[in-house]
C-alpha cells in the first residue's frame, strides 16, 4: 500500500473512531456506535500495519492486534449479555490500544537507535514515558494487557508498559519490574523499573513484595548492571528503594540515609 493510500485509509479510520467514540456518549444506539468504532479500528490497523505483516512476530505487533481483537470479541459478548456499557468501554479500549501505544513504542525505538546518548535523548525518552503515564489515567487498560504488551518482546512496548504502570500502580506486576532490574535491555528501562519499585516501597500495601525487589537489586548489583564509575544514578535510586523498604520494615528506627527525598 502506498504512503498516500495509507494516509487516506488512516484518516477515514480515525474519523470513524472519533465519530464512534463520540456516539458512545451521546446516543443510545450502542450497536451503531460500536460498528463505527469497530470499522475505524480495522481501518487504522490496516493503515498502520499493512506493510509490516511479514515482521509481525519480531515487532510485537501481533500481540497488540491480538489484544485489540480479544477486546472486540469481549465487547460482542457483553452486547449479547445486554451489558452495553461494558461493551462500549471494551471497544474504546481497543481503539486506544491501536492509536496510542504504537506511536509511543515506535518513537522510543527511533530515538534509541537514531539519537546519540546524552541528556537530550534521555529527556525525549522521558517525555514518552510521561505520555504513557498520562494514558494510564484514562483507565482504558488492565494489568493483563500491560503484561501482554511487555511480553511482546519489543523494546518500545516494554517501556510503554513500564510507563503505564507508573501512571497507575494497580497495573504493576512485580515479576515484570524485577525482571527488568535483573536483566535490563537498557539503563533507561532499568532506572524506570527502580523508580516503580520506589513507588511501591512507599506504599504499605506492597510490603509482601519487598523481598522480591531486594533480591532483584542484589542480583543487579552483583552483575554490575546498576552502573559503574560516574554512572551512579541507578545505584542511588536502588539505595532510595532499599531505604524506603527499610523504613516500612522498621517504622520506629530513625532514618540514617540521605538518599531519600
Amino acid at each position: 500500500m502506498s504512503v498516500l493510500a495509507r494516509l487516506g485509509v488512516s484518516l477515514v479510520g480515525a474519523g470513524l473512531l472519533v465519530a464512534g467514540a463520540a456516539a458512545v456518549f451521546v446516543t443510545t444506539n450502542s450497536a451503531g456506535a460500536s460498528a463505527l468504532v469497530a470499522a475505524g479500528t480495522v481501518l487504522v490497523a490496516v493503515a498502520v500495519f499493512t506493510n509490516r505483516l511479514e515482521s509481525v512476530e519480531g515487532a510485537g505487533v501481533k500481540v497488540q492486534l491480538g489484544a485489540v481483537a480479544e477486546k472486540l470479541r469481549e465487547a460482542d459478548q457483553a452486547d449479547a449479555q445486554g451489558d452495553s456499557e461494558q461493551a462500549d468501554r471494551l471497544r474504546l479500549e481497543a481503539r486506544l490500544l491501536l492509536t496510542a501505544m504504537e506511536p509511543l513504542a515506535t518513537r522510543y525505538e527511533e530515538l534509541r537507535e537514531g539519537s546519540p546518548s546524552g541528556r537530550e535523548r534521555n529527556a525525549a525518552l522521558g517525555e514518552l514515558v510521561e505520555q504513557a503515564q498520562k494514558m494510564a489515567e484514562f483507565d482504558f487498560i488492565n494489568a493483563s494487557a500491560v503484561e501482554n504488551l511487555f511480553r511482546s518482546g519489543r523494546d518500545g512496548n516494554r517501556i510503554t508498559a513500564l510507563g503505564l504502570m507508573l501512571g497507575d500502580l494497580r497495573l504493576v506486576s512485580v515479576p515484570l519490574i524485577t525482571e527488568v532490574i535483573r536483566r535490563p535491555r537498557s539503563s533507561f528501562e532499568q532506572w524506570h523499573a527502580l523508580r516503580l519499585s520506589l513507588d511501591l516501597a512507599r506504599r504499605e500495601d506492597h510490603h509482601a513484595q519487598y523481598e522480591a525487589i531486594r533480591e532483584a537489586i542484589s542480583a543487579a548489583r552483583a552483575s554490575g548492571s546498576l552502573g559503574r564509575g560516574r554512572d551512579r544514578s541507578r545505584i542511588r535510586m536502588a539505595e532510595r528503594v532499599q531505604a524506603a523498604m527499610e523504613r516500612h520494615d522498621n517504622p520506629n528506627k530513625p532514618s540514617t540515609s540521605s538518599h531519600e527525598s
